[in-house]
C-alpha cells in the first residue's frame, strides 16, 4: 500500500522504535560546532546529544530564566533553526532578542573547579575587568545572527560577585559564518559514513584537545581506532 511522504516517514519511526534503533533526528546545535566534531557527529548518529544534559547548560538556563523574569523587555530563550538541506538543520536556543539585537549571556565564576584554568592559559578571564570573551562565544553568537539575519549582537559577560557586568560588541561576520556551516556539512558527511558502516577517522577536534578529549564519553572508541595517546597509562 502506498502511502503519503508524511505517513510513510512516520511508519518508518515507529519501525525503528520496535526494532530499538531510535530514529536519526537530523540536527545540528550550534554549540555543538564548537569543539569536537566527531564527537559531534558519534552524539548524532547514537542519538546521545542533549545540550540541556550538561552542569553548565542547567546553571545558564536558570540564570536565563532569572534575567527574563526580572528584566523583561527582550525575547528571551529564543529558538532558531538554520536549513541545511537533505532535511537537516542547524539549531539552537538564542539567550535573548532585542529588536534588531541578538544577546548572549556569560557567567564568570560557575564554572567547575579547574575547568577554566585548564581552558585559558593566559588567564584572561581572571576578573572582570581583564575578562575576554571566547572564541567560542564569538563564533556561536555570529552563527545566531547568520540564522536570524541580524547584522550586530552584544556578549554580556557577568561576575557573580555581585552580578557585574561587561558588554563586548561582535558585528556579524559572513566568512565566519560559513566557516561554521562548513563545520556542520562535515559533520552530516560523518554522520553518513557512520550510516554506511564507515568509521571517520578525518574528522577531528576543534578547540583544546585536552580537556575536550579527557572529557569525552567517546574517548576509548578514539583511543581503540587512532588516537592511542588517549588510552590509559
Amino acid at each position: 500500500m502506498e502511502y503519503p511522504d508524511e505517513i510513510s516517514e512516520f511508519n518508518e519511526r515507529i519501525k525503528s522504535a520496535v526494532s530499538g534503533k531510535p530514529p536519526l533526528e537530523r540536527r545540528i546545535w550550534v554549540t555543538s560546532l564548537s569543539h569536537c566534531l566527531r564527537r559531534t557527529a558519534l552524539s548524532i548518529y547514537l542519538n546521545t546529544y542533549n545540550p540541556s544534559r550538561s552542569w553548565e547548560a542547567r546553571i545558564g538556563s536558570a540564570l536565563h530564566g532569572w534575567l527574563g523574569e526580572v528584566v523583561k523587555g527582550a525575547e528571551f530563550e529564543v529558538p532558531v533553526e538554520y536549513e541545511l538541506g537533505n532535511g537537516w538543520a542547524l539549531v539552537g536556543k538564542v539567550d535573548a532578542v532585542k529588536g534588531d539585537y541578538v544577546l548572549e549571556f556569560k557567567f564568570k565564576g560557575f564554572e567547575r573547579k579547574g575547568r577554566t584554568e585548564n581552558r585559558s592559559k593566559d588567564n584572561k578571564n581572571r576578573d572582570l575587568e581583564h575578562a575576554e570573551p571566547l572564541k567560542e562565544w564569538v563564533e556561536q553568537l555570529n552563527a545566531y545572527l547568520g540564522m536570524l539575519g541580524k547584522e550586530k549582537g552584544y556578549i554580556y559577560l557577568f561576575d557573580r560577585n555581585g552580578l557585574e557586568f561587561r558588554v563586548f560588541p561582535v558585528d556579524f561576520d559572513d566568512r565566519l559564518f560559513k566557516r561554521f556551516i562548513r563545520r556542520a556539512e562535515r559533520v552530516i558527511e560523518a554522520v553518513e559514513d557512520l550510516e554506511d558502516g564507515k568509521f571517520p577517522k578525518w574528522i577531528k577536534t576543534v578547540g583544546n584537545k585536552r580537556w575536550v578529549c579527557n572529557s569525552c564519553v567517546f574517548r576509548p572508541i578514539c583511543a581503540s581506532i587512532d588516537m592511542e595517546w588517549l588510552k590509559p597509562k
